[in-house]
């Protein structure tokens, strides 16, 4: 009994023996584990291998990039973000193709590799791209937009194009997220693209009682036509106006128009045909394309379809305000015999570099037309052009104005708006020693808006004192008139006519070097009003075009878009004209 204890006790101290040692082992590798670091990057990017501990490493390793972020000051090349991504990046990208992940935490790494803005997660954006699922995934498709258009990601552009021809904006969740989509577009801008962009706007508007459809078309459409006209397109010229020439595709005339405008000089010629009638088949395409709205055309809807290809000819010309547009206008309205016609080719007149002769054809086409001429859509003619004069910054024009509305003779309801119109812009063009000659308008008898004896003037009492003080402290100085237009007072909408005045005479008599000084002073001229007549002028002050001065003026424009500032986006807009047709000038 005794050998047969002292037999099993070795065995029972060899089986403990055994125990410790596989609990020392056990307790030695939890050591290890617990050894890892959990403040290194490193250890969660090896959990990423593990499916069990995968979400947990994403989610970790995007908020070690969140805090560097913080620390570095939003700065993605200091000195905590560059290292930490050049540990992470390559690692989550791989994670984020291989698709093996749920579906929250794919969205968190898009986002995440998006945010990094470091082309070594190129692949993952792409994969979103290529993985969109419409009123599914927008989410992970703005995202990789953003961070496609940022850094221009040429190697996306393929999905990219993908992804547009696919979005629906009348869809909710793609409503959403057009805008990105759009900006990505433009940022990207692959030449490769053209064949699509062409096909694009080349599609017809069947029905624009289909709303949803509409919706969808015109983005395609407008996005398209905006970058042919950033490509330089001229293979674009074509369709472009036959976009134009289409009223179902109203909402993108103005994009078409802009993008000949970019494109230039070699939109110039095709135009000019068109005008003169030359392109039989553009002429006829757009008298179809005027009457399909109209079941039963009436006689006179088949006669403005005749014409309707010469306003729109003359109002591209303008746009683009090359000096090789002149003359072609000029032959159009001596040709013309239509007044509401002939009063649109004057008005674009006002756009082409200035000379005698057009300022003669301008003011005789005005003199001609009757009292009661209209343009699209209905118009007062004669209050048209005498806004498009201001445009000419000449203080000659003034004495005209006031002799031609004193003149007028017809019906009362015809007679005051366009002396009212006549006033408005001889106040803003008046120089100091003119004052006397327009007070004869101001003080001109007319019957109020309320029935009662009253004169041109009285609706414009505070206007005209305000103009008449500034002529008194700037008299014929062009840098103390962007001093006055710059100045915070006459930013504010009841003195804001201060602002557009001293634009004005800015326009009257500055010189070519007043345009950097204007450029300069735009952070100060915040008013819409006095900013547009501002950027007129540095337009009316380069006939040749300047391709310089457009560059910063376009800086000014990417500098509100990236900041996404909407209030000066929209003070920016008619920015864009200006520098498209200064780059057009200088070609």
């Amino acid at each position: 009994m005794v050998r047969t204890v002292r037999r099993i006790a070795p065995l029972l101290r060899s089986l403990l023996l055994g125990v410790a040692t596989v609990s020392t082992v056990t307790v030695a590798a939890g050591t290890l584990v617990g050894c890892a670091d959990e403040n290194e990057p490193s250890t969660w990017v090896k959990r990423l291998d593990d499916p069990a501990t995968t979400p947990a490493a994403v989610n970790r390793l995007v908020q070690f990039f969140e805090d560097a972020m913080t620390r570095d000051n939003k700065d993605r090349n200091g000195p905590t973000v560059k290292p930490l991504l050049d540990t992470i990046i390559e690692p989550l990208t791989q994670k984020c193709v291989a698709g093996d992940l749920d579906e929250r935490s794919n969205s968190k790494l898009i986002k995440f590799i998006s945010d990094t803005r470091d082309p070594r997660g190129a692949p993952c954006l792409i994969k979103a791209l290529k993985d969109y699922k419409p009123e599914s995934t927008e989410e992970d498709v703005r995202w990789a937009c953003r961070a496609v258009g940022a850094m221009k990601l040429k190697e996306a552009a393929g999905p990219l194009m993908e992804v547009f021809q696919k979005i629906k904006v009348s869809k909710p969740k793609a409503g959403a997220i057009y805008r990105d989509v759009y900006d990505a577009m433009k940022q990207v801008n692959d030449p490769a693209w053209e064949t699509q962009l062409l096909t694009n706007i080349g599609r017809p508007i069947v029905d624009t009682k289909d709303i949803p459809n509409l919706r969808d078309e015109m983005f395609w459409q407008i996005t398209s036509a905006e970058i042919l006209g950033l490509q330089k397109s001229e293979k674009a010229v074509t369709p472009l106006l036959k976009m134009l020439l289409s009223p179902n595709k109203s909402q993108g005339h103005m994009t078409a128009m802009l993008a000949l405008v970019k494109i230039g000089k070699p939109a110039v010629q095709p135009v000019v045909d068109l005008l003169d009638g030359k392109n039989a088949e553009l002429v006829e395409y757009s008298k179809v394309e005027q009457l399909k709205g109209a079941e039963k055309p009436t006689a006179e809807q088949k006669k403005a379809a005749e014409t309707a290809h010469i306003s729109q000819s003359a109002l591209i010309l303008g746009t683009i305000g090359r000096a090789d547009s002149v003359a072609p206008l000029l032959a159009a309205l001596t040709k013309s015999t239509d007044d509401s016609a002939k009063a649109i080719i004057a008005r674009e007149l006002s756009k082409v570099p200035k000379s005698p002769e057009t300022v003669t054809a301008f003011q005789q086409t005005y003199e001609k037309l009757p009292l009661n001429a209209s343009i699209p859509p209905g118009i007062g003619a004669r209050e048209t052009l005498l806004e498009a004069s201001g445009s000419y910054f000449d203080a000659s024009f003034v004495p005209w104005i006031v002799k031609t509305a004193l003149e007028a003779k017809g019906e009362e309801a015809d007679v005051a708006p366009i002396r009212d119109a006549s006033l408005a812009t001889a106040m803003k063009l008046m120089t100091a020693d003119q004052i006397a000659e327009v007070d004869k308008l101001f003080t001109k008898a007319q019957t109020g808006a309320d029935g009662k004896p009253s004169t041109v003037g009285k609706a414009f009492e505070k206007e005209y004192t305000m103009a008449k003080a500034l002529l008194g402290e700037c008299k014929a100085d062009a840098e103390c008139y962007l001093g006055k237009a710059a100045d915070n007072a006459n930013q504010q909408k009841d003195t804001q006519f201060k602002g557009i005045k001293a634009a004005y005479m800015m326009g009257i008599f500055g010189k070519p070097e007043l345009r950097e000084k204007i450029i300069a002073s735009m952070p100060k001229l915040t008013n819409a009003a006095v900013r547009f007549v501002s950027v007129t002028v540095i337009d009316q002050l380069s006939p040749q075009g300047d391709a310089a001065v457009a560059q910063k003026l376009q800086a000014i424009v990417d500098e509100a878009e990236e900041k996404r500032n909407e209030e000066m986006i929209a003070a920016n807009s008619p920015f864009k004209t200006v520098i498209y047709r200064l780059n057009a000038r200088s070609q």
